[in-house]
């Protein structure tokens, strides 16, 4: 958990990463779908979309159009971060389409209100979800 001891969170900040991580989990197993399933009422701001702002439900037609013939092949994350009311979850999506695999490296800033999810933005560079959360490093 980066430089902080998972002791140093604040049991709402532990609170959070383990939802973020069961957003995660719950993709791996069962597809963005199952993932979404969990978010109700969340906007989504992925990166891929131009700004665009989408509810959960937009959200999962997006992905399903941006996956195009591709399948979800595998979800591997490799860290989450605390700080405040922000999350920042990274790790890789490997899609399979015809003829080819494709990897994404992404990072996923997840806002906080108390404990429920409000807000969540993707970025295509670790430092772009930073400057994003308004810290040079976690």
């Amino acid at each position: 958990m980066g430089t902080a001891s998972a002791a140093a969170l604040s049991m709402s900040e532990e609170s959070q990463i383990r939802f973020v991580r069961r957003i995660w989990e719950a993709i791996r197993e069962g597809g963005i779908e199952a993932g979404l399933e969990l978010t109700p009422g969340v906007e989504w701001r992925p990166h891929a979309a131009g700004g665009q702002v989408l509810t959960s439900e937009e959200a999962l037609k997006f992905f399903a159009e941006f996956q195009g013939e591709r399948e979800l092949l595998e979800v591997l994350p490799y860290s989450y971060h605390s700080q405040g009311n922000l999350v920042l979850a990274s790790g890789s999506f490997r899609l399979s389409g015809p003829g080819r695999i494709s990897e994404f490296q992404i990072h996923w800033v997840y806002e906080f209100e108390g404990d429920r999810l409000r807000r969540a933005a993707s970025y295509p560079t670790r430092a772009e979800a930073l400057e994003a959360m308004g810290v040079d490093e976690l």
